[in-house]
C-alpha cells in the first residue's frame, strides 16, 4: 500500500479514522466500539474489514477484540499528532494568525499539538496588561523556572530576582542585547548579589529567537512576537498540562545548547 492510498483510507472516513484513534488507546470488542464511537455494528463492522484488509487492524480470535497491528500503532502515533496539532492550530487560530511562528524550529511545530489544552489569556481594552500581570503572579510560586524572553522588562527583572533570593532554581536565556538592557536595569548592589546566586544562571545567545516563555514546575507562559519584530503584551497561551511544559522546556534545552553562560 503506497502513501496516497493509506491517506485515502484513513482521511475519506472519520468512522475509520475514529476507530484507529480508540484502538490506540487499547484493543475493544465490538460492543465497546459501538458505545464508544455512537455508530452502528454493521458501519462499525464494515469499516473494520476496510482496515483489516490494509493491515491496520486484526482481531484477536481468543478475546475477539479487535487491536492495531504494528503497522496500524504506527499509523495511530502519526494520525493522533495530526488530529493533535490540527485541534491546537484551529482552537487558537486567530493567536497563530497574527504572530510569527516561523522562528520556531520545525520539530517543535510539528508537535504543536501538545498546547492543545493550553488557555489563550488576552488583554481586554481597559486592561492591557493583564496577561503581563498575570505571567508576573503565575512565576511568584515557582520551585523551579526556565525562561527565553527576546525583551525585558523592569517588572520581569523584578520577579525573577525576587525569585532568585528565594532559592528558587532559575535558568535564563536571552540575545546578547537584551541581556545587556537587562544588566544595565540593576543597581551595583542587585547585580553583585546575583553574581552570588548559584541558583540563578542566564545564557545569551547571538542572535534574537523571537519567542518568549516561561515554563516552570507546574505552568507554562508562551507568548510570540508580532510579524514586525514588536513584543506581544496583550496575548499569552497558558497551560498547566505537563505535555505543554514538556514541550516547552524541550524548546529551552534546544535553545541552551547554542548558548553561552554569562552570569
Amino acid at each position: 500500500m503506497d502513501g496516497e492510498n493509506l491517506l485515502k483510507l484513513i482521511f475519506t472516513s472519520r468512522l475509520r479514522r475514529d476507530l484507529i484513534l480508540a484502538l490506540g488507546r487499547g484493543p475493544k470488542v465490538l460492543r465497546e466500539l459501538q458505545n464508544e464511537l455512537r455508530s452502528t455494528p454493521s458501519s462499525i463492522l464494515h469499516a473494520l474489514k476496510a482496515l483489516e484488509s490494509r493491515n491496520i487492524v486484526r482481531q484477536n480470535e481468543s478475546t475477539r477484540e479487535y487491536e492495531l497491528t504494528n503497522i496500524g500503532y504506527l499509523v495511530y502515533i502519526q494520525l493522533k499528532n495530526v488530529v493533535d496539532s490540527l485541534e491546537a492550530i484551529s482552537k487558537f487560530e486567530n493567536f497563530w494568525l497574527t504572530h510569527d511562528v516561523k522562528p520556531v524550529p520545525e520539530e517543535f511545530l510539528k508537535t504543536i499539538g501538545s498546547l492543545k489544552n493550553s488557555k489563550l489569556v488576552v488583554a481586554s481594552p481597559d486592561e492591557l496588561k493583564s496577561p503581563h500581570e498575570l505571567y508576573t503572579d503565575l512565576i511568584k510560586r515557582a520551585k523551579w523556572v526556565r525562561a527565553i524572553s527576546s525583551v525585558v522588562f523592569r517588572e520581569y527583572s523584578d520577579a525573577f530576582l525576587e525569585l532568585a533570593f528565594k532559592g528558587a532554581d532559575i535558568e535564563a536565556i536571552l540575545p546578547e542585547k537584551t541581556y545587556e538592557k537587562f544588566i544595565n536595569m540593576l543597581e551595583d548592589k542587585e547585580l553583585g548579589a546575583l553574581k552570588k546566586l548559584s541558583n540563578m544562571r542566564i545564557y545569551t545567545l547571538e542572535w534574537n529567537p523571537r519567542v518568549s516563555f516561561t515554563v516552570t514546575d507546574y505552568v507554562l507562559a508562551f507568548g510570540l512576537l508580532f510579524p514586525d519584530g514588536r513584543y506581544d503584551m496583550t496575548m499569552d497561551l497558558v497551560s498547566y498540562d505537563p505535555k505543554a511544559r514538556k514541550w516547552a522546556l524541550d524548546l529551552f534545552h534546544h535553545y541552551k545548547q547554542f548558548a553561552k553562560r554569562v552570569l
